[in-house]
């Protein structure tokens, strides 16, 4: 029950966001649901992971300030409902661009 809710709340943020940025841009709402899909899939793993770049660097700054050396975090991802959902939606939306814009794409 946890997870439908998680799943349709995301889903309901991402047809938000897409439809926020159409009107801002004039655009039609498909023409922006991949793109939305892709970026929020990427917040969703920046947000969701350990490690990495941000981590290490937060780790050197405090390190060359205090002098005490601290261990470095291994690189981890924890994918959640919501970044399988964000994904769902991000396929559903390039195959309806796909199939919208089938001649573009052949003619």
């Amino acid at each position: 029950m946890k997870n439908i809710f998680w799943s349709t709340g995301t889903v309901m943020i991402m047809l938000l966001i897409n439809w926020g940025v159409a009107e801002l841009l004039e655009g039609k709402f498909l023409e922006y649901s991949f793109l939305i899909g892709v970026m929020i899939i990427g917040l969703v793993q920046f947000f969701n992971s350990k490690g990495g770049y941000s981590s290490n660097r937060v780790r050197l700054r405090i390190q060359a300030r205090t002098g005490m050396k601290m261990e470095e975090e291994k690189r981890e991802f924890n994918p959640t409902v919501v970044f399988y959902t964000t994904i769902g939606y991000t396929v559903a939306a390039l195959i309806l661009t796909i199939i919208y814009y089938k001649d573009y794409f052949i003619g």
